[in-house]
């Protein structure tokens, strides 16, 4: 039998966790609510005592301590999420299954997904941006994740408001930052209305390109990656993305070496709701001893 590894996909609202094989093909999968942390890492734990991996990957929401220096590095950071603050999510799954463990943002893991699996494939740098309960954004350079000593939040970027926009936002931090005024919640408060059911919005989608291309106008100005991806419940309806590169175009004014008129600069991920499993199964076969 080939080499087993462990996926973790660590959500707000729920936990996936996989036994990928060595080419991640799906050998067994299981599903558990986020309720508190002993409850659902139990079912994680249990789920795993039936197999044998070699290494373990873990793709968690945040805000994650990744600071390898930290002692509690790998932990969750103080959330608004009950009960998760300072969970010790890498410490205890590695103690429980006493293997090669490493552990990533959901977003940077499907950001490394899409790069090596995804709609991201034979470009050498891509940022992946989810739009849906909040904006997180995951830039891959070279193969590898960037970060400081924290993980990136540039979902709250301030943004320059529209000329009629007088929306207060809904960032318990910033109120209109770019959170505060396009993610789900937002755009649910704004328009009094699901963002599924407002496909046939010309001014809603308008305006929400519009902020989405403020961040990419910071992404190419920055980072300058190859492509910008999105991704998410809001970020993956079909129809966005186009709007968003036009917007991004006309803010752009020009004013870029590589992407002032590249239409490939922004696009849909491909990889949907597995990008983080995907990812976090990329971690683990990292783990792997060579």
């Amino acid at each position: 039998m080939g080499q087993h590894i462990a996926a973790v996909e660590a959500g707000g609202t729920k936990f996936r966790a996989a036994i990928f094989d060595s080419d991640l093909g799906v050998v067994d999968e299981v599903r558990v609510p986020t309720t508190t942390p002993d409850e659902t890492l139990g079912q994680i734990e249990q789920f795993f005592a039936g197999h044998e991996p070699q290494a373990l990957g873990i793709a968690s929401f945040g805000p994650l301590i990744v600071d390898p220096t930290s002692a509690s590095y790998g932990s969750i950071a103080a959330t608004p999420k009950p009960h998760w603050s300072d969970t010790p999510l890498l410490a205890r799954l590695q103690a429980t299954l006493g293997v090669p463990a490493a552990i990533q943002t959901d977003v940077e893991a499907a950001a490394v997904a899409e790069h090596q699996r995804g709609a991201g494939i034979g470009y050498d740098s891509v940022a992946y941006v989810t739009v849906g309960t909040g904006i997180g954004v995951g830039i891959v350079i070279n193969g590898s994740p960037f970060r400081g000593r924290d993980h990136l939040e540039i979902g709250h970027m301030p943004v320059q408001r529209g000329d009629d926009d007088e929306f207060a936002g809904t960032c318990p931090f910033h109120g209109d930052c770019l959170e505060g005024v396009a993610a789900g919640p937002a755009m649910n408060k704004r328009w009094g209305a699901k963002p599924s059911s407002l496909d046939d919005r010309s001014d809603v989608w308008g305006l929400e390109a519009d902020y989405l291309a403020q961040l990419c106008c910071v992404l190419t100005w920055t980072f300058s990656p190859d492509r910008i991806l999105f991704s998410g419940g809001v970020g993956a309806r079909t129809h966005l993305a186009p709007r968003i590169a036009e917007a991004t175009r006309l803010r752009l004014n020009g004013y870029s070496v590589s992407h002032a008129n590249n239409p490939d600069l922004v696009a849909t991920a491909s990889l949907g709701n597995d990008a983080g499993l995907i990812g976090a199964g990329l971690l683990a076969q990292a783990q792997l001893p060579t």
